[in-house]
């Protein structure tokens, strides 16, 4: 009987301290360091709108997390892939990342686009335009799929350190590159009157931001009530509101950069205010429809 009840009261406890350590568990949430406005990196820590809506919705399930900076983009994916990362704030849909981590309902579309060096434009209008010239994007981009299959076996492109890859298509090393627009549209404006830019059009694809969630982690159960919460965030306005928020506040980072750049040339400084007067005319078009599209429900054929 004593025996009974020591084994009754061992298992008690050990019921509860397994309930403690369930319930004390601290997810690690992480991102690409390289994507603003969804998600960068700055003083080591990640910012932006995902990490903003990781933090909102794991905030009121009650759920113990660390954002944190973890690695350049691939480092995060393969982090997730080994259990070390249990969500990933934004990612596009590809087979192989579904294949370790579970997606979300998407919570902002945004296109790819193909940006050159000023001067080194050239025509675009259907992927086959790119076949001959060398490409480089961000090393562990994806762009969906299909996209993905035509530049694996038609295409040229560097997967390589973001900043690598500016520096090689303003050295002329590169001929294009691939990125997303709302980093592209960013950057347009902190490279205007060094070495400048050019977006070109068509987008070659537009895909979602989904969080993620590693299939192994204890996370995972959450993803229905997480859905749920991601959902009323998109339809609310949320998603659009903190877009501006991130966005507007990169766009005050540069101006300042670009007035100390430029305050001993007035005439230079001239040129750069009707730039950007023509930029935030060119960005209110390109962004406007796609943040209104995402909170009226996105598309099914891209959803």
């Amino acid at each position: 009987m004593k025996t009974r009840a020591i084994f009754i009261s061992s298992l008690f406890l050990f019921s509860l301290i397994s309930f403690s350590a369930s319930a004390t568990e601290n997810f690690i949430i992480s991102g690409n360091p390289k994507a603003p406005p969804v998600v960068w990196e700055q003083y080591n820590k990640l910012t932006g709108i995902g990490p903003d809506l990781a933090r909102s919705i794991l905030t009121d399930l009650g759920l113990s997390y660390d954002v944190r900076h973890t690695g350049n983009w691939q480092q995060v994916q393969d982090k997730c892939k080994a259990g070390e990362v249990d969500m990933i704030v934004s990612a596009y849909k590809n087979d192989e990342r579904a294949s370790y981590m579970d997606y979300s309902t998407p919570y902002l579309p945004q296109p790819t686009v193909i940006v050159v060096k000023k001067g080194s434009e050239f025509p675009f209008g259907r992927w086959e335009s790119l076949i001959g010239k060398r490409g480089v994007s961000n090393i562990g981009e994806s762009y969906g799929e299909e996209f993905d299959t035509f530049i694996k076996d038609n295409l040229r492109v560097k997967f390589i350190a973001f900043e690598r890859a500016i520096e090689l298509l303003n050295r002329g090393e590169a001929d294009y590159l691939i990125v997303d627009l709302f980093t592209a549209l960013i950057y347009s404006r902190l490279l205007q009157g060094e070495d400048s830019i050019t977006i070109l059009d068509p987008p070659v694809t537009t895909q979602t931001f989904h969080m993620t969630i590693g299939k192994n982690s204890a996370l995972a159960k959450h993803m229905p009530a997480i859905n749920k919460k991601l959902s009323v965030l998109v339809k609310d306005g949320t998603v659009e509101k903190l877009f501006y928020k991130h966005f507007n506040a990169w766009k005050t980072l540069i101006a300042k950069r670009s007035r100390f750049l430029n305050q001993n040339n007035s005439i230079r400084g001239q040129e750069q205010d009707s730039y950007m007067k023509a930029q935030n005319q060119y960005e209110k078009e390109r962004i406007g429809n796609l943040l209104l599209q995402s909170r009226d429900g996105l598309p099914a054929e891209i959803e």
